[in-house]
């Protein structure tokens, strides 16, 4: 939780642009208030797409991947949904964003599990688990910071 907390506070700023490790001056305060929960995948297992309401960043943390980064055919993967829709893509499939993750504008995104990885993401981000066939257990801390 403290390593989730500590990028929470590298990645959020006020209106500003002022980071959001106060009490200096020039920063401002932050109280994350934080739930955690552990998740057990077995084969067939996922999530369909949902939020976090109420809470300002999601985060999971991948214990045990269940051997999906030695298989990728295995799946269970991380899925995010372009809060645009599909729009950019149906009215010009060719064309991309230059940015980081841009080349997948109106699609979704998917992020591999993999033994070690924290992914941190905005609550309100749509989001799914794509069902896991592997035959061990895929294990994860999920947690979100509310304020």
């Amino acid at each position: 939780m403290a390593i989730v907390r500590n990028l929470a506070n590298r990645v959020t700023t006020d209106r500003k642009g002022n980071p959001g490790t106060g009490p200096r001056p020039g920063y401002f305060a932050v109280t994350w208030h934080g739930n955690m929960w552990a998740n057990i995948n077995r084969s067939g297992h996922g999530n369909e797409y949902h939020s976090h309401p109420g809470a300002y960043w999601s985060a999971v943390y991948y214990v045990d991947d269940g051997g999906i980064a030695a298989d990728p055919s295995l799946g269970g993967e991380l899925e995010f949904m372009d809060p645009r829709g599909p729009l950019p893509a149906m009215n010009a499939p060719h064309l991309g964003v230059a940015m980081a993750g841009g080349l997948t504008a109106g699609a979704t995104e998917r992020v591999p599990p993999k033994s070690g990885r924290l992914v941190m993401f905005p609550a309100w981000m749509m989001h799914q688990v794509r069902p896991y066939r592997g035959t061990a257990e895929r294990i994860s801390i999920a947690c979100n910071l509310s304020l």
